[in-house]
């Protein structure tokens, strides 16, 4: 894959080109490049959460540009917008804001894009960055009251919020995705025998594992007591089952939940059309139950 790297520091000398420029070059294309400018800086103006903004970005940038996927990485988490299949050269561009670093913007495409279109996505992202920083300090606070104290995972009301999120992106873009719902065997025990305390140290151990199993662009939540969901985005190479067994099989080598005869039962399913949160949540639960009922320490999926 090639890979081209643009950082806007690197591009500040250069004159940019207009969008309204970039199709006509007429006497009122000072007016046009001025409003075209003030509308999409409106409209990205308008989103105050993160995932939002960036599907204004994306459909914005896909109207100039033709890309075949874009990609968002922000603190070790990965957005993406608009996705990509087979494309082979990567525009990175790190953004940043008054020396803040607000994170690396991936541009796809099927060839290297020419100097006159990276000249032009670094004019849309000098009116990214303002709106994005907002966002960003937005989502940084909002997210601290969306952590299950305990493991640091997502809690309850995130995991509600991520899942309405994806399944609206699978409706728009047919962009399957998957739930996994967990909950510990014989973690009763744990507490019984030896208190809260170590049944809490076997719960945050158990949170560690998920996350190590997951991709960047994956979601974990502590649903509940010791029960807890994984939302795994799509990619070409997205396999449930594998990421299931991976789990399964670190549980039983952990040697904290090893020592109290800790496993884990797994169900999943994957989204469909017409889809609604519940039913996915019915279904994965149905194939945990069905994990439980088949002897434990296994999953199933519906």
């Amino acid at each position: 894959m090639q890979r081209l790297n643009l950082t806007i520091n690197e591009l500040e000398s250069i004159e940019f080109t207009s969008i309204a420029k970039e199709f006509s070059d007429n006497a009122n294309a000072p007016v046009r490049r001025a409003l075209d400018k003030l509308d999409f800086l409106q409209k990205l103006s308008v989103a105050i959460e993160l995932q939002p903004l960036l599907a204004i970005y994306a459909r914005e940038v896909s109207m100039r540009l033709q890309i075949t996927g874009l990609e968002f990485e922000y603190q070790d988490q990965v957005f993406q917008p608009k996705y990509s299949q087979g494309s082979c050269c990567v525009l990175s561009s790190q953004l940043f804001l008054h020396d803040k670093s607000l994170g690396t913007m991936r541009y796809l495409s099927t060839k290297p894009l020419a100097q006159p279109q990276r000249q032009l996505i670094a004019s849309l992202e000098q009116q990214l960055l303002q709106p994005l920083n907002n966002v960003l300090i937005f989502e940084h606070n909002r997210r601290l009251s969306l952590r299950d104290h305990l493991t640091g995972l997502g809690n309850r009301s995130y995991f509600d919020e991520t899942l309405s999120s994806m399944k609206a992106t699978a409706q728009r873009e047919d962009r399957p995705f998957s739930l996994l719902m967990l909950d510990l065997d014989n973690f009763k025990q744990v507490n019984d025998q030896h208190g809260h305390a170590e049944g809490d140290a076997v719960l945050k151990q158990f949170a560690k594992i998920l996350r190590e199993a997951l991709r960047s662009n994956d979601y974990v939540f502590r649903f509940g007591g010791d029960e807890f969901v994984l939302l795994l985005a799509h990619s070409d190479s997205l396999n449930p089952g594998l990421v299931a067994q991976r789990i399964i099989d670190n549980v039983c080598n952990d040697a904290l939940l090893n020592g109290h005869h800790v496993t884990t039962s797994i169900g999943f399913t994957n989204w469909q059309q017409g889809d609604c949160s519940a039913s996915m949540v019915e279904r994965a639960d149905k194939a945990l139950y069905q994990a439980k009922g088949d002897g434990k320490n296994n999953y199933r999926s519906l």
